[in-house]
């Protein structure tokens, strides 16, 4: 599905966002706080993005981002060579749920948009858990079910907007899959549950415009 929607997937999201992407992504990488000379996960880094935010957050850190689709990860290589980080940033085929990385890899990592298309989430936490060293932050940036007034209105923008949307610009079964997983996420306070059962100390959450997005975070105890 993924590589199907690869040329069209930035272009779709930020128009579907109304350019809130953008901001969602720097407000994930400012609480991943990435400093110059750590190596840093992007787990499902697809086109790249989050890879390049990071950079910018803190030239001289480098990034290793896995995804399983080559579409999304030749898309992604071709806009890292465009933004002039290429030796600072490698993107790799990968499965979350069996890291080709050894114990104690990283510094930090960072999910974007990811977590939920993951079969087993408990058993990929504790992967990235095993590859971050001890005190490295995982954030996680995901959709998740609005609360208060946005949940009626985003009910709304999804059954009219969204498929007229992708209609005409990409894949409307691909996009239909997006709000059903989002329905499928758990709830905040239990993903932070998920989180602590995969050994991560201190999680928390913090949600963005009216719960459409949210971040989590948690770190690998010392």
């Amino acid at each position: 599905m993924f590589d199907k929607i690869a040329s069209r997937y930035e272009g779709t999201n930020r128009i579907l966002s109304l350019g809130f992407d953008r901001r969602w992504r720097r407000r994930a990488a400012d609480r991943l706080c990435p400093r110059p000379g750590a190596l840093y996960l992007d787990v499902g880094c697809g086109a790249g993005d989050m890879c390049i935010e990071i950079l910018r957050k803190a030239p001289g850190c480098r990034v290793v981002g896995i995804d399983p689709s080559e579409g999304m990860l030749a898309v992604g290589r071709a806009k890292v060579r465009a933004a002039g980080v290429s030796d600072a940033v490698s993107l790799l085929p990968g499965d979350v749920l069996n890291l080709q990385f050894p114990d104690n890899s990283f510094d930090g990592a960072i999910t974007a948009f990811c977590i939920r298309n993951v079969t087993d989430r408990l058993m990929g936490l504790r992967e990235i858990n095993r590859v971050l060293r001890p005190g490295g932050s995982l954030v996680t940036l995901e959709l998740t079910d609005p609360v208060g007034l946005m949940k009626p209105l985003f009910r709304l923008y999804s059954n009219m907007v969204i498929p007229l949307v992708t209609k005409v610009m990409s894949c409307v079964s691909a996009y239909r899959y997006l709000t059903d997983s989002m329905a499928d996420f758990p709830q905040a306070d239990r993903f932070v549950t998920v989180m602590q059962d995969a050994g991560f100390a201190d999680a928390e959450y913090f949600r963005m415009t009216g719960g459409i997005v949210t971040i989590f975070h948690g770190q690998k105890p010392v």
